[in-house]
Order: C-alpha cells, then sequence, then structure tokens
C-alpha cells in the first residue's frame, strides 16, 4: 500500500512538472527580429509594436529587464497577447547577419536611440506612442507601465483633436504636456503647431524657450526671429528667477558646438557659459559647478589641459559632496596627462 502510495505522489508530481512546462511554453512571447514582419503583423492585427534596443551579451541592465519581464509568465499573462515585439540586438560576441546589422542601425539612429536598453513603443502605423528602459518591480508591473504609455497617447490624441476644433478652449498647461510628448515621440508638425498656440498661452515663457531652442538646432540662432525671442525672454526674466538666463547660454553653447565643433577655439565655444558664470555664478551655486565643468571638458577635448584642470578644480570647489568624488576623479586623470 505504501509503495502504492509513493508510486501515485510520483506521478502526481511528475504530471504537474509536465503541465507546468506546457504553462511555461504557453507563457512564452514571440519575438520578431525583422521589423518589415513585425510591422506586417503589427498591421493585420492592428496591435502596437513593442521594440527592445538591447545589447543582450554585455548590457547588465539588457539582461536584468529580460530576466525580470520579457522572461516572465506574469508579464506574458498580462502583455503577450497585446503587442507585436520586435528584439533590435547590438550584441558584441554574437555575430547577426549584415542586414540585421544594417537594419537596427537604422532604426537605431531613426528613433535616437542613445543607451540599452531602451523600449520604444510604436503604433500599428509605425508612428511612436512612447518609450522607457529598465524599470524595477517585474513583469506585471512592466506591463501595467506599458498600457499606461498606451492610455496616455490615446488621451493625447483625442486632446489634439480638441486642439484642432477648439483650440482656445485647451489650457496652457494642457498644451505643455501635450507639446513634451509630441516632442518625446517625434511628431515634430504636432509640436510645432502646440508651440505656435503656446506662445499666446500662459506658459508663453516655456513655449518661446522652445522656439528659440529649435531655432538654435537648425542653425538660425542669428536670424531676426532668434534675436527678437531672445531679447524677450531676458527682459521678462531680468533678475533670472526663472533660469532664463541659464537656459539661454545653454542653448547657445550647444549651438556653438554644433556649428563649430573643434575647429573653433574652445574661449568662442563656451563664450555664452562664461558669460553667465561672470553675471550670476555666485546667485546659481546650483549650476555653477556643472558649468565650470562642461568648460573644463571642452578645454580638455581640445589638449588646453592647462585650462581644463583649471575649471575641474573650480568646479569640485563650488559642487556638492555627493559627486566631488567623481570630479576627485577626473582632477586626477588631468594631472597624469600634465606629467
Amino acid at each position: 500500500m505504501k509503495r502504492s502510495m509513493l508510486f501515485l505522489a510520483l506521478l502526481l508530481a511528475a504530471t504537474y512538472q509536465i503541465v507546468n512546462a506546457s504553462d511555461s511554453r504557453n507563457h512564452q512571447i514571440t519575438w520578431f527580429t525583422n521589423y518589415d514582419e513585425a510591422v506586417k503583423q503589427a498591421r493585420s492585427t492592428t496591435k502596437p509594436i513593442i521594440m527592445l534596443f538591447t545589447g543582450s551579451d554585455w548590457c547588465s541592465w539588457c539582461i536584468k529587464l529580460e530576466a525580470e519581464v520579457f522572461n516572465t509568465a506574469e508579464f506574458a499573462e498580462a502583455a503577450g497577447d497585446k503587442f507585436i515585439f520586435l528584439k533590435l540586438d547590438f550584441p558584441l560576441n554574437t555575430t547577426l547577419s549584415p542586414d540585421n546589422i544594417a537594419q537596427n542601425k537604422q532604426l537605431q539612429k531613426k528613433f535616437d536611440v542613445s543607451g540599452f536598453p531602451t523600449v520604444v513603443l510604436l503604433d500599428a502605423q509605425q508612428q511612436q506612442i512612447g518609450s522607457a528602459g529598465y524599470r524595477p518591480g517585474g513583469g506585471k508591473p512592466y506591463a501595467i507601465y506599458l498600457f499606461k504609455i498606451l492610455d496616455d497617447h490615446t488621451s493625447y490624441k483625442q486632446k489634439m483633436q480638441t486642439v484642432d476644433k477648439q483650440p482656445t478652449s485647451v489650457s496652457g498647461s494642457d498644451l505643455k504636456r501635450l507639446y513634451e510628448h509630441a516632442t518625446e515621440c517625434g511628431r515634430q508638425f504636432d509640436a510645432n503647431q502646440i508651440a505656435a498656440l503656446g506662445t499666446s498661452s500662459d506658459q508663453k515663457h516655456f513655449f518661446l524657450l522652445e522656439r528659440y531652442r529649435l531655432l538654435a538646432e537648425q542653425g538660425k540662432i542669428r536670424n531676426e526671429e532668434s534675436l527678437a525671442i531672445r531679447k524677450q525672454l531676458l527682459a521678462d526674466d531680468p533678475s533670472n528667477l526663472k533660469l532664463t538666463y541659464y537656459q539661454v547660454a545653454v542653448i547657445e553653447f550647444e549651438a556653438a558646438c554644433k556649428e563649430r565643433g573643434n575647429e573653433c577655439p574652445p574661449e568662442a565655444t563656451v563664450a555664452s557659459l562664461l558669460e553667465y558664470i561672470k553675471r550670476f555664478g555666485d546667485k546659481d551655486r546650483e549650476n555653477l559647478w556643472r558649468l565650470q565643468m562642461i568648460i573644463s571638458q571642452v578645454y580638455f577635448d581640445q589638449d588646453k589641459l592647462t585650462e581644463a584642470l583649471s575649471y575641474a578644480e573650480s568646479s569640485y570647489q563650488t559642487a556638492p559632496s555627493t559627486v566631488q568624488p567623481e570630479i576627485a576623479t577626473a582632477i586626477k586623470n588631468i594631472q597624469s596627462q600634465l606629467k
């Protein structure tokens, strides 16, 4: 009898393991690696696409994201049949086909992916919905977060319909949120439309800064419109209470870097930052050390190590204690190259 009961227990355990294995297989998501195939499937099912940009064999956060989220049964149960999944891998130790390598690089550039892991959500028409990265908590919370991105995008589309039909009924704060979403998703037409309305709203200052930033990125920082916007921005915040002078200085520095690169003397590249430090450095201690380190980096990149060291040391003196160790490491690096 005991032998029979033991046999029955073993049989039940084996059956349970088989069922569990079957459940596990049933709760796995299927990854495409070809973009065109994923888009075709998305169109036929009207499902959004999750694009995972990953370094599967070297990026620790990528490995954590797959292990804690995408490879879990709880994620597959919650979201496995709600999306089309596309994995775009950038491995170090695995060889991909030339077509895959070219495709992945092209998509990385198209969607402006600068780090791994990055999750980009597209609708069935290949329009970007939103993006995400690693998030702790496991599969189900991550699925809920992705669903929230979808819900937020649905709300965005509904509000954009209101912008089209009744633009004056949309508040400045709503316009700002719509603009941020449009910018994040690369919807430049929408962003321009929203910004045009925003400059007449109670968020005028924000939208004027964004317009100035856009003109700078387009190489138009010295045209008539840019100069007029700059004058208005600074006149509206003469005491820098909104840090307008700081933001304008950073925009102009970034424009100088893009326009001139390393061919320009570093003094000219960082001129806007130096002007800001001279005028507001004592009052804006929170940003002073950041600007000093940026200036140090510019000099370092052009092999002007003495100047780079001087600004790095100044940054160390004004920086919070939490970041001083990192600055100290940078200082040691510059000192070692000066010897």
